[in-house]
């Protein structure tokens, strides 16, 4: 072996060690959900008039969906959970915003706990993969195993709650850089947060959740006024975490979301009351001020927007179950047909639980756009509420339809990908982190160049 080539191989084979060792960057991603947001805000935001140009940046620099087709009910906890895990409710346990509570004694609950999750999640995957992880605001994440959490939750009235921690570690806030103005809106805060927590801590999953847009469409209905200037304010917020996330990650992937789409309401149906009227719930005396007290109960529905689960309390299977079906049944039939209920269709317990609904829910019935399932125990069994809005209607309604944009390093430029399934964004997610979902059966949507 000549000398001149010796050296050349020494040499070569000094660059190996220093090559293998140095690690491969690990992945940054910062999913943002924008609550409420129907994808026509963006897609269509000329006819709207709507002044937003940071999420309009994503359907000429990233790629896109058209709308996203989402889970039974289409509410914010079962779609943020199924958008973290890649599975319908029926499989991950978040099955409403709400728990049931047919005898009235956990007023005010919601799924808000981790420990209520049975599947796998993103930052779950990411964790074991090694990967930092941070939430701030993000559905069913109080005591979630995530680096740096500030969860979303609200105190119930009659419970001794949380069980869990609402943030972690316990000081988070104070060790954020953060000076929040006297009377700063929610996503103000949260926005203030997680730029905080970006620039301290560069996590490599960052999911954050901003729910004002919603507040007002539930109040005024989508593309009011009202939600239209939200959304102009909520587009600068955006702006402010997605800034701070490439300052500290160039090569971040940076993911928008939402959960459900929106309609304007001017009419709900009290469908307790309906049973209660066909003898179905028996109401004891008010106490304490409530509205009602329920003696026993045979069937009830369990309310979640645009739809309501029936719920059965005799064991499937016995013949007070099938009695009991038997009747709601007929009362169900009864006012379907009756256009003063505004009811679009009834879904059988096979049909629900085939699209990865409410395994235990006898019916589920899916109100008219315009039209919506109410709590409420006593008086009228429909009331007039014009000018509001709501979701939670069958995923199938296209204006329930949600949103996904994706925009980053390797991420195609204006690519419209159409209508995709809301299970498709945890795998797609995964991918972009270098993890697996193993109960995610969905293939990732094509996003690279």
């Amino acid at each position: 072996m000549s000398r001149t080539f010796t050296i050349a191989m020494l040499a070569a084979s000094a660059c190996i060690p220093s090559a293998i060792g140095q690690a491969a960057p690990k992945p940054h991603v910062l999913m943002i959900s924008i609550d409420g947001m129907k994808p026509e805000y963006v897609t269509h935001a000329d006819e709207h008039g709507l002044k937003i140009p940071t999420l309009r940046r994503f359907l000429t620099e990233g790629t896109y969906a058209d709308g996203v087709q989402g889970v039974i009910p289409t509410v914010t906890y079962p779609s943020h959970t199924t958008m973290v895990t890649g599975v319908w409710p029926a499989e991950h346990g978040i099955l409403a915003n709400t728990t049931f509570d047919p005898m009235l004694q956990h007023k005010g609950e919601w799924y808000w706990y981790f420990s209520a999750l049975k599947s796998q999640t993103l930052y779950q995957a990411a964790d074991a993969a090694g990967l930092t992880t941070a939430a701030v605001g993000w559905p069913v994440t109080v005591g979630a195993p995530i680096d740096y959490l500030i969860a979303e939750f609200g105190q119930s009235e009659k419970l001794n709650l949380p069980a869990g921690q609402e943030v972690h570690p316990t000081d988070l806030k104070d060790k954020l850089d953060v000076k929040l103005p006297a009377g700063a809106g929610g996503d103000e805060k949260k926005t203030a947060w997680t730029v905080g927590i970006i620039r301290k801590y560069n996590p490599n999953f960052v999911l954050a959740h901003l729910t004002d847009l919603d507040h007002q469409e539930h109040l005024h209905s989508p593309f009011s006024p009202e939600a239209d200037s939200t959304l102009e304010v909520i587009d600068g917020q955006v702006k402010q975490i997605i800034d701070a996330e490439l300052a500290v990650a160039p090569d971040a992937k940076i993911v928008i979301v939402s959960d459900h789409g929106f309609v304007r309401v001017d009419h709900h149906v009290l469908l307790n009351v309906v049973l209660a009227h066909a003898g179905l719930i028996k109401l004891g005396p008010k106490v304490d001020g409530e509205a009602a007290t329920i003696a026993s109960w045979d069937a009830q529905a369990w309310e979640s927007g645009g739809t309501a689960a029936i719920m059965i309390h005799a064991a499937p299977g016995t013949p007070e179950y099938a009695e009991t079906r038997k009747r709601v049944a007929a009362v169900l039939a009864k006012i379907a047909t009756d256009p003063n209920y505004g009811i679009d269709r009834v879904i059988e317990h096979e049909q629900v639980v085939q699209h990865g609904g409410n395994p235990d829910a006898a019916f589920v019935v899916d109100f008219k756009p315009g039209w919506a399932a109410a709590g409420g125990w006593r008086g009228a069994d429909r009331k007039d509420t014009p000018g509001i809005g709501t979701h939670g209607y069958l995923p199938d309604h296209p204006e329930l339809r949600s949103t996904f944009m994706v925009m980053g390093k390797d991420v195609a430029a204006g690519k419209d990908l159409g209508l995709i399934d809301m299970r498709q964004i945890a795998p797609t997610v995964a991918q972009m982190l270098q993890v697996k979902l193993p109960a995610a059966k969905l293939a990732s949507v094509k996003y690279a160049k």
